[in-house]
């Protein structure tokens, strides 16, 4: 998973799962983890992460009030968003669930 700045989110096009996380938080490491294993499984989609800490212009831009939080844009545009307590299966299940519609 690639940490990324505004600059550099900005104009993505396609699937994207963006990690929003901060350093000190240990359900944050947990959860990066568990993504880093999975990301291999879906091919089709870009993970990226950003530390709201050092980059809290990309945590504003998105309305981003707590970590870890998680969202997932086709396009540019937000489909869906995971805060604070979720599943990731329930994360990975939407994933799922979008690139069965997209065939």
């Amino acid at each position: 998973m690639k940490e990324v700045t505004l600059a550099e989110l900005r104009g993505v096009i396609g699937k994207v799962l963006i990690d929003f996380f901060s350093p000190g938080c240990g359900v944050c490491t947990a959860i990066e983890t568990k993504l880093n294993e999975v990301e291999d499984t879906f091919v089709s989609w870009k993970f990226y992460k950003i530390n709201t800490v050092e980059n809290p212009a990309v945590a504003s831009e998105h309305s981003v009030f707590t970590v870890p939080t998680i969202i997932v844009q086709v396009d540019g545009r937000e489909q869906k968003r995971w805060c604070r307590y979720f599943s990731l299966e329930e994360v990975l299940d939407y994933l799922r669930e979008i690139d069965e519609t997209e065939s």
